[in-house]
């Protein structure tokens, strides 16, 4: 086993680069030069490589489900340290929660390994993150099946750290694009549930905090609830996750229409933010 991943390893870095296309299919062992998450890397032989707009670089395993796949972030050293330390959702709302410690491999590569909820018991992940210059940041996330762990480990071990941070970098992620235009943001929504009306009014603060007003009519406006929150936010996958203070945990999707954002479906207007920053 040893020889084996040590000559995927080999191959890999001996390679000149290649300028990655998006939505085009690589197979390799390559080196690859990606401006989508401004760096270069290597891709190990038995993975295929296909980068999309707003979902970073997947690499499939070509004789197994493992995957890889690389994010660009903005994130310094403290962001780093709060993004391995609390759960997460993926794509249609899967939840993977944090497990053993942060393993600190040099002064700018950080690992730990999540594990998902009990219907994915023989899946695991982990996620590494790379820190580069200026707050920029790749996010490598590993899920692969527990029998294939130690050739995984090995395979993200040798890309983040022969991974290089390119001059310049062009970042088309929806994670930093919606992060960035909600910081800071006062945001209201109308959401209507069968016979009742929904107002939704957010103030969505830059240093992670949120407010959340909601205001319930039913139709007619002959009765009225009205509830305030506060908690923590980010934004993951296109969806906005909101930590209540008290606990509780809410999921917005996020869709962007023209000029206009939709939460959970509808329309939003955004107003001024006298709140907070």
């Amino acid at each position: 086993m040893k020889s084996i991943i040590l000559g995927i390893l080999l191959l890999t870095s001996a390679l000149f680069a290649v300028n990655l296309e998006s939505n085009k299919h690589y197979v390799g062992p390559l080196k690859l030069t990606a401006t989508q998450l401004g760096v270069s890397m290597g891709l190990p032989k038995g993975f295929e490589a296909i980068a999309r707009e707003g979902e970073g670089l997947l690499l499939t395993s070509t004789e197994t489900n493992d995957t890889i796949v690389i994010r660009a972030k903005e994130l310094d050293l403290n962001g780093a340290g709060l993004y391995l330390n609390r759960t997460h959702y993926l794509k249609d709302s899967v939840k993977i929660f944090p497990i053993d410690r942060i393993i600190k491999i040099n002064n700018h590569i950080f690992q730990r390994r999540f594990v998902f909820n009990e219907s994915y018991s023989k899946k695991s992940l982990l996620v590494s993150i790379v820190l580069g210059p200026q707050n920029r940041a790749v996010m490598v996330r590993s899920t692969y099946d527990v029998k294939n762990e130690t050739i995984i480990k090995a395979i993200t071990m040798n890309i983040v750290q022969t991974l290089s941070f390119t001059p310049t970098k062009r970042l088309n992620t929806s994670f930093s694009d919606l992060q960035k235009r909600l910081e800071g943001s006062h945001v209201v929504y109308l959401k209507r549930d069968g016979a009742y009306d929904d107002k939704r009014e957010l103030w969505l603060c830059s240093n992670g905090r949120y407010q959340i007003y909601e205001e319930r009519t039913i139709a007619g406006g002959m009765s009225r609830t009205k509830e305030e929150k506060f908690g923590s936010w980010f934004v993951e996958n296109d969806q906005l996750v909101l930590h209540g203070d008290s606990g509780q945990e809410r999921l917005i999707v996020l869709k962007r229409q023209n000029s206009a954002l939709l939460f959970d479906g509808h329309r939003s207007y955004e107003l001024k933010n006298h709140r907070c920053k």
